[in-house]
């Protein structure tokens, strides 16, 4: 009997890889062209690019794993269906249920997987991601400089007159800085560049032709203090950093809901952090589990849809199965929605749609799995009963018999 399980666990996995695959392929390029354009324009390192789709991984695979199970279930028992070796199989004596096996065994294993990204990756990756386009954001140069504009940085004002079309070469560059020790300095060069930063390192800014003018003045203008100082500098070419240590910090993790695992959902959810509602946390913690647990009972509603018309090609089940599962998603987004804005609990909100859904595909599947090829249905409580009823005369007989 393990041969048949392996069999149909082989028609079910072709296109569940297959779809989670091309579902994967189809999220992340088009999240990557829209990185592509927001690293570029902040002339920041290409490789930035992979690292940030390496943490949005968990956030598509949970969405691409439901809709890939289902399909891969689906069409799985339909190929079985139309080349008539479900037939086969029931009339050697093997049921539907026999065969759903190996469709519940591998939904049990992806509803293990999704409950390990809704409940650790998926957080921690969304929050990855925010820190690195932070990161990217803060620390570029070329985000904060515009022709023309007065830009303050810290303790730093800039002014450049035009920048080049490459947006790392400037020109007319005029440089303020105010140390808090009271030292003033002003730069003004003929020429600038910006080497930008990868990795750790700090982005340089090279200034060609110019003058330093460096202001030590003292703090307090008492009488007796010393007189100011002046420096001035002619130079060929100046390098400068353009380290921001402030910038660099990211806040803490936990200030979205979103952000905290499942357990700590769960632990917090009387004392959310600020700007969180409890009943966001709530709602957050109840909507993780419910979508997991939906994926246990995505066999019984795609093995029915998936065995279609015995006399026809066409397979609506498809159409039919997607339109439902993308409404009943729809409607726990919003019921969530809903239940984070406390129009209603979110126990009610979230777990009423899902016994919905769950007593309906399981009804379906029985409907379905008590279906011989002949056309009939075969009741199991009534089988029960009658076979009761022919086994009793019968002892009650032999019993008569021996005495």
């Amino acid at each position: 009997m393990i041969t048949i399980d392996l069999y149909v666990s082989r028609q079910i996995l072709r296109p569940l890889a297959a779809a989670l695959l091309v579902a994967l392929l189809v999220l992340l390029i088009e999240r990557m062209l829209r990185l592509l354009d927001f690293v570029l324009g902040s002339n920041g390192p290409v490789e930035v690019v992979f690292e940030i789709l390496g943490y949005l991984v968990p956030h598509y695979m949970a969405l691409a794993l439901p809709i890939s199970l289902y399909l891969g279930i689906l069409l799985g028992f339909n190929r079985l269906s139309q080349d008539g070796e479900l037939d086969a199989f029931q009339s050697a004596g093997i049921g539907l249920g026999r065969l759903a096996r190996a469709a519940f065994c591998i939904a049990f294993w992806v509803t293990l997987i999704a409950a390990i990204l809704f409940s650790h990756l998926k957080p921690y990756g969304r929050y990855a991601y925010q820190s690195v386009v932070f990161v990217i954001s803060n620390t570029s140069f070329q985000a904060f400089l515009r022709a023309g504009v007065f830009t303050e940085i810290e303790d730093t004002t800039f002014l450049i007159e035009g920048i080049y079309p490459d947006g790392v070469r400037f020109s007319k560059v005029f440089v303020y800085e105010r140390k808090a020790d009271g030292k003033q300095a002003v730069l003004t060069a003929r020429d600038g560049g910006l080497n930008t930063a990868s990795g750790d390192k700090e982005p340089m800014l090279y200034l060609y032709d110019g003058v330093r003018l460096e202001l030590d003045a003292p703090q307090t203008a008492a009488p007796g203090a010393a007189p100011a100082s002046l420096a001035l500098l002619r130079f060929e070419e100046l390098r400068t950093s353009l380290g921001i240590d402030t910038a660099r910090l990211f806040r803490a993790r936990g200030k979205d809901e979103r952000e905290f695992t499942l357990f700590e959902l769960w632990e917090r959810r009387f004392d959310p952090p600020p700007g969180v509602r409890s009943s966001d946390m709530l709602a957050e913690f109840h909507g993780r589990i419910v979508r997991v647990l939906s994926i246990l009972f995505l066999p019984f509603l795609a093995i029915p849809l998936g065995l279609g018309r015995r006399r026809s090609d066409r397979s609506y089940g498809i159409v039919v199965g997607m339109v439902l599962l993308v409404v009943y998603y729809q409607i726990l987004d919003l019921l969530e929605n809903m239940a984070e804005s406390q129009v209603i609990e979110p126990v009610i909100a979230l777990w009423a749609p899902f016994l919905v859904y769950a007593v309906g595909s399981v009804l379906l599947f029985r409907r379905v799995s008590t279906r011989v090829p002949g056309g009939g249905t075969i009741d199991p409580f009534a089988s029960l009963v009658r076979m009761a009823g022919v086994l009793v005369p019968s002892l009650a007989a032999r019993k008569k018999e021996g005495g």
